[in-house]
């Protein structure tokens, strides 16, 4: 009968390193995949919040007009936001009336948050630099006009200072809400958040983390020129800057940045 070999101390031993080796090699190779994976992941990241930044404030600024941009500093920009647009069939001291099939809106208006901007006529001598009355909405109800569906919207007008025969009819208005956007410090992080002026809210994050104070509000005048004066500003944006990990881990993080730049296409 043939006799059965055991296996050695030496051999026990080279096999013992052998599979110490290559379970060292599996687990770094894994550890630095990882880490790999985790940097790509945190440049996603940021990327998004670069998108998530740019697509805010395009949707907010693009369509501000004279008189809009209310403030603006390096950390923040208050703004009337237009939330609506509609025909007036109506005009009364104490309500304006919009068709509805007119109303070009995300929202319904909402009392308390939202704005008229009712245009004066272009001669008119009362019409200042605005060239419109800025009425609140103290309520919204279902009405009707000439026949057609509209919504009555509560307000208040001086018609001593602006006579209601002076106001043009099929009055095409605009609906608004004072908005501020801002970029400020929370949880050891820089965020871009926003709220309503109008209502009165808190500041809600929309994008970040981003890296403070190298992230700031930017204006243009209409020569390129940087400005925050409000009456001069032309283009709005921001300078958005961030960092993210890399491999191997003990290298300092990489920093990235963005610009955004919308031109203020209602203004001369």
């Amino acid at each position: 009968m043939p006799v059965r070999r055991g296996v050695t101390l030496a051999e026990l031993l080279v096999a013992l390193v052998l599979f110490g080796l290559v379970g060292a090699l599996l687990a770094r190779t894994g550890l630095a995949a990882e880490r790999v994976a985790r940097s790509h992941e945190e440049r996603a990241r940021l990327h998004a919040g670069f998108d998530a930044a740019a697509g805010f404030l395009h949707a907010e600024l693009a369509d501000l007009g004279p008189g809009d941009l209310l403030q603006a500093a390096p950390e923040s920009l208050r703004y009337r936001a237009t939330r609506g647009l509609a025909t007036a069939c109506q005009v009364r001291a104490d309500e304006v009336r919009l068709l509805r099939a007119s109303l070009r809106a995300d929202r319904m208006p909402q009392p308390g948050r939202d704005s008229v901007w009712l245009p004066l006529a272009p001669d008119d001598p009362r019409a200042a630099d605005t060239a419109a009355l800025v009425l609140p909405i103290t309520s919204v109800t279902n009405s009707t006009c000439g026949g057609a569906a509209a919504l009555a919207l509560g307000t208040l007008i001086d018609t001593l200072a602006y006579p209601l025969h002076a106001l043009p009819p099929g009055i095409g208005l605009r609906l608004f809400e004072v908005m501020q956007a801002r970029l400020y410090a929370s949880l050891g992080s820089g965020w871009l958040g926003a709220r309503s002026v109008s209502a009165g809210e808190v500041v809600q994050p929309l994008a970040g983390p981003f890296t403070l104070p190298a992230s700031r509000f930017a204006g243009w005048d209409s020569s390129g020129a940087p400005t925050l004066a409000a009456p001069l500003v032309r283009s709005l944006g921001a300078i958005l800057a961030g960092a993210r990990g890399q491999w191997p881990a003990s290298a300092a993080p990489v920093a990235e940045s963005t610009a955004v730049r919308i031109a203020l296409a209602n203004l001369p």
